[in-house]
C-alpha cells in the first residue's frame, strides 16, 4: 500500500508541474483556477468510469468497497489527467497570449474529451478487472 501512494502522489506532483508549465507565462493565480478545474473534470470522468465498473461487482461491506474506490480512483485520476491536461493548458496558454483562436482552443478541448473518453472506456474494463483482483488478495490474507 505504502508504495501505491507513493506512486499517486509523484503522478500528481509531475501532472501538476507538467500542467503549471504547459500554462506558460500567465499569472499563478489563474495558472491555480485552470488546474484545479481542469483536475475536477477529469476526478469527476474517473469517478463515473469507477463507478461503472464496480456494478459487476459483490463487495463484502462499504468499508472494503470505500477503500478500494479511494486507491484507484486518484491513481487513475493522476494518469488520465497526464494525458490530456498539459495539452489542454498549452491551448489554453496558446488563447491567452493570442496565438490561438477560440475556435482552436474549443477543437483542443474536443480532442481532449475524446481522448478522455477512450481512456475512460479502456480503463473500466481494467478497473473491474482490478478490483476483482484486489478483493482475491483480501480473500487470501483473511
Amino acid at each position: 500500500m505504502p508504495l501505491v501512494i507513493v506512486t499517486i502522489i509523484i503522478t500528481f506532483a509531475i501532472l501538476i508541474i507538467w500542467t503549471y508549465y504547459s500554462l506558460g507565462n500567465m499569472e499563478k493565480s489563474k495558472k491555480v483556477i485552470y488546474i484545479i478545474a481542469e483536475l475536477i473534470v477529469v476526478f469527476i470522468a474517473t469517478y463515473i468510469t469507477y463507478g461503472i465498473s464496480k456494478g459487476k461487482i459483490e463487495y463484502s461491506n462499504d468499508a472494503v468497497m470505500k477503500y478500494i474506490q479511494n486507491i484507484l480512483v486518484p491513481l487513475f485520476t493522476g494518469i488520465n489527467g497526464l494525458f490530456v491536461m498539459p495539452f489542454f493548458s498549452r491551448g489554453i496558454e496558446s488563447t491567452f497570449q493570442e496565438n490561438m483562436k477560440t475556435n482552436k482552443l474549443l477543437k483542443r478541448a474536443i480532442l481532449c474529451v475524446g481522448i478522455l473518453l477512450i481512456l475512460l472506456i479502456l480503463e473500466c474494463g481494467y478497473m473491474t478487472t482490478t478490483q476483482q483482483g484486489i478483493l482475491k488478495i483480501m480473500a487470501g490474507e483473511k
